[in-house]
């Protein structure tokens, strides 16, 4: 087995397919270094500060669906909203019928309630007034922030919590990783048989054991390879781009969010290489790749289980213990993986136990089905 290993290492590293993905990934992180550098930026903050469709920009159900008003337009929106709500609480209850019903003193209270709707229209007619008059001195005045202003806003902005949380952001939770290494797994594997490399090793029982045992080996190689340049190249890119940290990752924490990094991105790769011993072809394992180990499918997945969830409960509850799910959820929670708790029914133990058993399990039964009926199959 470890002579195998020595040659695929030694295929892998004077080859190009082991190079380009690493350029892949560097170049991923340093546009998103470049991305968040320039929204970061005072310019692009003041620009969009500007400008008049994000200033005047209404979220409310004043808008009718247009979305976005003029200044005068917005106030008297908001002004007709409140006093259309205002009129319609107060107006019922005045009709000649149920005043007949309720009689003279519930009139009498009737009347009591108008005038203090009237007086709750003036009171809106008032805020509106002077919210419009808010709203008319900052769009008219764009200038009302100074450049400091902006340059705080700037570098708070360029201040992430802390390392394993921008490489979460950046690798993990975008599927980036685990992508990368299916990819070139689905690649390196194919390559055997279709250069019939496969059928010049002995090929007996022992010999086929060594043959795939040796593949997963590789493939966990390939994980660390690439979390490895994903994590440096997005140190590099980030701290080039003027990013700094609001904190430092404790050690342990660090490497507990990198060992279930890799043990995810392995299993992805886990399940590349049966896809491609199953199917003998490098295209099932590259669409494998772009559309399962991206989380493109999981993603998918997750939200049609959260929907039959609704009417069955227990359909719900298995979207958290999705290979996606916690590839999401280590990129999203990396430097709090031992204080976030897990899904039920391990509500009391944190994710970090969580992801370790559902990418052990996924690595369990990948090896499983690789020694099982794949080994068996004529190479």
């Amino acid at each position: 087995m470890f002579n195998l290993l020595k040659s695929d290492i030694y295929r892998l590293v004077h080859g190009k397919m082991l190079w380009v993905a690493a350029i892949v990934l560097v170049a991923l992180s340093v546009l998103a270094a470049g991305m968040m550098h320039w929204v970061s930026s005072p310019e692009f903050l003041r620009m969009t500060a500007t400008s008049f469709e994000m200033t005047v920009n209404v979220s409310d159900g004043a808008t009718g669906g247009a979305g976005v008003l003029g200044e005068g337009d917005a106030a008297a929106a908001n002004a007709s909203a409140e006093a259309a709500a205002a009129a319609g609480a107060s107006g019922r209850g005045l009709s000649l019928d149920e005043l007949d019903t309720l009689g003279a003193a519930e009139a009498a209270g009737s009347a009591e309630s108008e005038e203090d709707s009237m007086r709750d229209d003036e009171t809106a007619s008032d805020s509106a007034f002077a919210s419009s008059e808010l709203w008319d001195l900052v769009a008219d005045n764009p200038e009302a922030l100074s450049d400091a202003d902006f340059e705080g806003v700037s570098r708070d902005m360029r201040t992430l919590a802390s390392p394993a949380d921008m490489l979460g952001d950046m690798a993990v939770s975008g599927g980036a990783l685990a992508m990368v290494v299916s990819l070139v797994t689905a690649l390196f594997l194919a390559q055997d048989f279709s250069m019939r490399f496969a059928r010049n090793l002995v090929m007996d029982r022992r010999g086929r054991v060594r043959y795939y045992g040796e593949k997963l080996v590789l493939v966990g190689f390939l994980a660390a390879f690439y979390l490895a340049v994903a994590a440096l190249a997005g140190a590099a890119s980030f701290a080039a781009a003027g990013f700094t940290y609001a904190a430092a990752s404790p050690l342990g924490d660090l490497v507990l969010f990198l060992g279930l990094a890799w043990l995810l991105a392995f299993a992805y790769g886990c399940t590349t290489a049966v896809i491609v011993w199953a199917t003998r072809s490098a295209g099932a394992g590259v669409a494998w790749a772009l559309v399962v180990s991206s989380g493109i499918a999981g993603s998918l997945l997750g939200q049609v289980l959260l929907l039959l969830g609704r009417g069955v409960p227990w359909i719900g509850a298995l979207e958290p213990w999705m290979l996606a799910s916690c590839m999401q959820n280590v990129g999203n929670h990396a430097s709090t993986l031992l204080a976030t708790p897990a899904a039920a029914p391990l509500t009391m133990a944190p994710l970090a136990v969580q992801v370790l058993i559902v990418g052990g399990v996924a690595v369990a039964l990948c090896a499983a089905l690789t020694f099982g009926p794949l080994r068996k199959r004529d190479l």
